[in-house]
């Protein structure tokens, strides 16, 4: 679904429009969900190539740039074999292979901008890895905790007054898009993300609780942090920068949202990007290390050979459904309103109105959803599973008809409204109130006009 989230806000982007995300709610601006203005950047391209998998196209070379980068600056302290062997590390690291795998994000764009902020930090000039960190905050708001760990690092490497600049920034600048910028762009006026408490001390134990449950009562954090620590080396974490990977995390890790603790997404990109610049700087500073740290990462390496990336690219057999799919889909006309599965949006976002289709047939913000169009998948994994979809087919029964079927999707149409033409209003009332009709009668008898071919005679219609 993020895809055609995306998708719609840059699409109004593209067009000299406000990023309206019509599938959340009538009128949902992207940047009172998420404070990510970076994706303008993304626009100029769709409209050359109006379709949405031009954002995934610019997510891969997003990437592909910080690969690059991490690879130079890692040839350029270690060696060449042993940079590219980095370089090709990172390239195939978990955080990396799950970002590529999983729609388009925003965090995409922060990937070559925190590459080059941690090169400039490797390579001593501080000012630049400051700049650079600050532009960070236009990706995404939570972007000020990566921001705050490269402030920790330039503190430890003696630059406290530069570090305590870069953190008055993140925290200032977090609390006016959290607390200003979002919450005038909202739809619900305030920030949706933020845990809900009646105050501080209560939103301080509902996070150390998260947090007690996500690294040690259920340990998924726990585990994630390790694979991930594991697939860079290990020994990053001598280097300061492990704290710009670290305070992220265990943000992340304070959420009651247990999705936020684990491998998948898109979530361990940026933490990747650190890891790896922190295993360059510390590779330099402890070469005896070397012999362990490439075994692990060979290990790492060899087991994302089954990785996400690695079935997306490998042949793939014939989807009957996926080709029934984009037949039923073609039945819906260019311009129309469509309720669809967070599934099939993606591929009705460059020609139509696309809103998300829910058990309850409503949007995010519980108004009933009236499209011109429904697609139906009866075998769709979103909310449960399919028990859903009958339910509501037969409730959508009495306003839409099926216009076409084929291998577990239906699409209805909105069936038309019979309307009783009037031609000569004005007129035709005179004459009828002329020929002795009363008002009620004339509404009565105007409803049955269709059954009373008589009347229109004695009216003189």
């Amino acid at each position: 679904m993020d895809l055609a989230i995306f998708g719609q806000a840059v699409k109004h982007l593209a067009a000299g429009q406000a990023p309206v995300v019509d599938l959340k709610a009538p009128g949902f601006l992207a940047f009172g969900d998420h404070f990510d203005p970076v994706i303008a950047l993304a626009a100029p391209l769709y409209r050359i190539w109006p379709d949405i998998r031009v954002l995934l196209c610019i997510q891969a070379l997003l990437i592909a740039v910080a690969v690059a980068i991490v690879a130079e600056i890692a040839t350029a302290t270690l060696g060449r074999w042993r940079g590219l062997s980095a370089g090709a590390a990172f390239g195939t690291s978990v955080g990396v292979q799950n970002t590529v795998d999983f729609d388009f994000h925003e965090v995409a764009f922060a990937a070559p901008l925190l590459a080059l902020a941690l090169r400039a930090y490797l390579l001593g000039r501080w000012r630049l890895c400051a700049a650079l960190t600050a532009g960070l905050l236009l990706v995404k708001e939570d972007s000020a905790f990566i921001m705050l760990g490269i402030a920790v690092a330039l503190a430890i490497r003696g630059r406290r007054a530069l570090a305590a600049v870069l953190a008055a920034w993140a925290v200032a600048g977090l609390a006016i898009v959290l607390t200003i910028v979002i919450p005038s762009l909202s739809y619900w006026h305030r920030y949706t993300y933020a845990p809900e408490a009646e105050g501080p001390w209560t939103l301080l134990t509902a996070s150390a609780h998260s947090l007690g449950t996500s690294l040690v009562t259920d340990g998924t954090a726990s585990r994630t942090l390790v694979l991930l620590l594991a697939g860079a080396g290990v020994i990053g974490a001598r280097s300061p920068l492990i704290w710009a990977a670290l305070i992220p995390f265990l943000v992340r890790a304070a959420n009651a949202n247990p999705a936020y603790w684990g491998l998948g997404f898109h979530y361990n990109l940026l933490i990747e990007v650190v890891l790896f610049a922190a295993l360059i700087d510390a590779l330099r500073h402890r070469p005896r290390a070397e012999p362990m740290v490439w075994a692990l990462i060979a290990w790492m390496t060899a087991a994302l050979a089954c990785g996400p990336l690695v079935t997306a690219i490998s042949p793939q057999e014939d989807c009957s459904r996926c080709r029934a799919a984009h037949t039923e889909l073609a039945v819906i006309p260019d311009g129309a309103t469509v309720a669809a599965d967070a599934y099939l949006l993606p591929h009705l976002v460059d020609r139509t109105t696309g809103y998300l289709l829910t058990p309850e047939c409503t949007d995010s913000a519980g108004h009933p959803l009236t499209p011109d169009w429904v697609v139906l998948d009866e075998r769709t994994s979103t909310y449960g599973g399919p028990s859903w979809v009958p339910a509501l087919t037969r409730r959508l029964a009495s306003t839409y008809e099926e216009v076409s079927a084929g291998d577990g999707y239906l699409v209805l149409r909105r069936r038309a409204v019979a309307r009783l033409e009037w031609p000569g209003a004005a007129s035709s009332v005179r004459v009828a109130l002329q020929n002795g009709f009363t008002a009620p009668d004339l509404l009565f008898r105007r409803v049955r006009a269709c059954q009373c071919d008589h009347w229109h005679a004695r009216a003189g219609w």
